[in-house]
């Protein structure tokens, strides 16, 4: 979801700068990362343990994609997302809401898509993933309306994964545990995304404007199995020459 839209912002940006790829060490631009050599099981990487560098690459990034397409965006007639999602009732159960959330992965293809389950996320909800965070639904689908615009014409057989999904009724959240993979053959050193991860979607009781009872999502927290310098660096490396 929110992961390749981070990963994308900085590969349009890397193609519209690829004349100076070779001339300017990549390692420079992620300067205070965590190391990107291990093995065995990783940490997951948060928002609160990710680089400063990171995020602060990411955050530019994504404000210059979103500024560069606002006047496409304002040209159209913009409906508030938010309130039409919520017309449709909330998942009934937390695990009607597990069953949502699947779906989202293994049929929606969602984490290059971004096409989640509406209904079941609250109009301020929380996401957070280790570059970015941000409140709200709205800005969410915002976000996810201009990357299809890029997936459609740079990426090519891409999968979402889903490895593992539980319930924890008792604290209140679905996780999931997911592998990201899709070519970038629109771009013209081709890297390939590989990315693991796990996401908790806390959740609580609600009751919508039509008195029908349910659940609905007010924190998504997303982690990678990897620094989040290492994802970035996907983005400009070709496949095959991708460090381990």
């Amino acid at each position: 979801m929110r992961t390749i839209y981070r990963l994308l912002s900085t590969a349009i940006v890397a193609f519209h700068t690829s004349a100076f790829v070779t001339k300017i060490p990549i390692k420079h631009a992620f300067r205070g990362s965590k190391s990107i050599h291990f093995s065995g099981r990783k940490e997951s990487d948060s928002f609160s343990t990710s680089s400063k560098s990171s995020k602060n690459i990411v955050s530019s990034l994504t404000n210059l994609v979103n500024f560069i397409l606002l006047p496409f965006e304002n040209s159209g007639s913009r409906s508030t997302t938010s309130s039409a999602s919520h017309k449709k009732p909330p998942p009934s159960s937390p695990s009607e809401l597990l069953r949502n959330i699947e779906e989202d992965y293994t049929v929606k293809n969602y984490l290059w898509t971004g096409d989640i389950h509406l209904p079941a996320f609250e109009n301020d909800c929380r996401f957070t993933d280790p570059t970015l965070s941000f409140i709200g639904l709205d800005r969410f689908v915002s976000n996810v309306k201009n990357l299809r615009i890029f997936t459609d014409l740079l990426v090519e057989e891409c999968r979402s994964e889903l490895l593992d999904i539980t319930l924890n009724e008792e604290e209140g959240y679905v996780q999931s545990r997911w592998n990201m993979v899709g070519d970038l053959t629109g771009l013209p050193w081709k890297p390939r995304i590989d990315v693991v991860g796990n996401t908790k979607f806390w959740y609580k009781n609600v009751e919508d404007k039509q008195g029908i009872e349910g659940v609905r999502v007010f924190f998504y927290d997303e982690k990678w199995e990897m620094p989040a310098g290492k994802a970035l660096l996907q983005l400009v490396t070709p496949a095959g020459k991708q460090s381990l």
